[in-house]
């Protein structure tokens, strides 16, 4: 194993590990965005005040995820600037822009509409706090648009010209609407509505398994199977439209993941060396079985992830917890999920290799000029914060979904009473409660 092999897979480990926190993130968010909004429609008080300690507890979670994912990220910022210095100086001209709006618009807009949302059950007005967890979701997603936006160029670089060996942006319009990126945007959108369901009905049936909070978990584990299983349809129908639009822009990793051989695969070799001269422009063919496996784990979840959700459903008079083969399903197809993630990750950036960006610049030369033990340090530095991050994650959040719904990060189980709560023993009506549902 020599620098290049290392600098490759320290990228592949923390990229990997990063996405995981970002597209539950994405996921969570979503949700409870939209619980939130079913919340606020609704009239009645005893209802409404149900509706948001869910949004407390399923946004104590993403709360979570939130925060140590952003310590995931600088770690990405970190890599970047050790070991990948020639992708700075050839493609800086063409990345900066993208990078810089999401770092300062995207990035630190979301933090900020979270850390009021946080706190600003309460103290904000409704409609308002409302508006804040749908910026922080926009915001959310504009970060991974233009991260997305940057990958669609390293995947098929357009609109740009080279000049003494440096990139010049010419045409943002291509850029900005890369069929690269777009296909994969539509892609991510299904698989964090699928993690996103996927953990919503795992947390759920859990619950429900242990003959707890029975009514406040059971719409919820209806809502993240539903969801889940709508995500798994989009997810595989995008995967297979995106799939075939390889072939114009990226015929060796359309050849490779498609498993051609013989004369077929041997035209596309000849191709590439025409094109680019001399050498195996092929990424490797175990690629492709990391995208069949994406595939089968894609199909396979389309049929069960819909199944806990008829717990809900059968015979009336039959209690949930007895239902555990459902319940346990929920939570034994959540890993599979994440694994799915991986694997598209994997056939997406190391189907492009041998190049960084495309047919414009190889791994080879964008990796910065460091020694092997620098190299080797930095990768196990990096991979011990990456793999801690993601224990002490799922250490956290395993914790206050364990804990229930008015104990978790941010519950409160005065903060929105049923109207029967709201009575003091003298029959008064406190002032706290009454001030909450004037605000809810």
């Amino acid at each position: 194993m020599n620098v290049v092999d290392l600098a490759r897979l320290q990228f592949a480990t923390t990229t990997t590990l990063h996405f995981l926190f970002v597209a539950l993130t994405l996921g969570l968010v979503t949700i409870v965005a939209m619980m939130q909004t079913r919340a606020l429609r609704t009239h009645d008080p005893d209802l409404r005040s149900t509706r948001m300690r869910r949004v407390r507890f399923w946004g104590g979670l993403y709360v979570i995820n939130y925060a140590l994912g952003i310590v995931s990220g600088l770690t990405q910022e970190f890599q970047f600037g050790l070991n990948w210095s020639g992708l700075s100086h050839v493609m800086g001209n063409v990345f900066g822009a993208p990078l810089a709006i999401e770092t300062v618009v995207a990035f630190f807009l979301e933090s900020t509409f979270l850390g009021l949302w946080a706190f600003g059950f309460q103290r904000v007005p409704a409609r308002a706090h409302l508006a804040l967890i749908w910026l922080v979701a926009l915001t959310a997603y504009l970060s991974t648009f233009w991260i997305m936006v940057v990958n669609g160029f390293m995947q098929k670089p357009v609109g740009y010209v080279m000049r003494g060996g440096t990139s010049y942006a010419t045409d943002w319009t291509a850029i900005v609407t890369n069929e690269a990126t777009w296909y994969a945007l539509f892609h991510i959108v299904g698989v964090v509505a699928l993690l996103g369901g996927m953990f919503l009905a795992a947390v759920s049936a859990y619950h429900i398994r242990r003959d707890r909070d029975i009514a406040f978990f059971r719409p919820t584990l209806v809502q993240g199977s539903v969801t889940a299983g709508v995500g798994a349809l989009v997810t595989v129908a995008a995967g297979f439209v995106h799939l075939d639009a390889l072939k114009d822009y990226q015929p060796a990793k359309y050849a490779v993941l498609m498993g051609e051989s013989g004369r077929e695969l041997d035209g596309v070799r000849a191709s590439m060396v025409t094109a680019h001269g001399p050498g195996n422009w092929l990424p490797p063919a175990w690629v492709g079985m990391a995208a069949m496996g994406m595939v089968v784990i894609g199909v396979f979840l389309i049929v069960l992830a819909w199944i806990p959700a008829t717990v809900a459903l059968g015979k009336k008079g039959v209690p949930l917890p007895r239902k555990r083969f459902r319940l346990r399903m929920a939570m034994v197809l959540l890993p599979f999920g994440f694994l799915a993630l991986i694997m598209g990750w994997i056939s997406r950036e190391i189907g492009r290799q041998p190049w960084m960006v495309t047919g414009e610049l190889t791994v080879r030369k964008a990796v910065s000029d460091v020694s092997f033990s620098g190299m080797l340090t930095s990768f196990i530095a990096f991979s011990v914060v990456l793999v801690t991050l993601a224990l002490v994650d799922w250490a956290l959040i395993s914790h206050y979904a364990r804990l229930g719904p008015d104990r978790g990060l941010i519950g409160d189980a005065g903060l929105f009473p049923s109207p029967e709560q709201q009575l003091s023993p003298d029959g008064a009506a406190p002032a706290r409660h009454t001030d909450v549902h004037h605000s809810y």
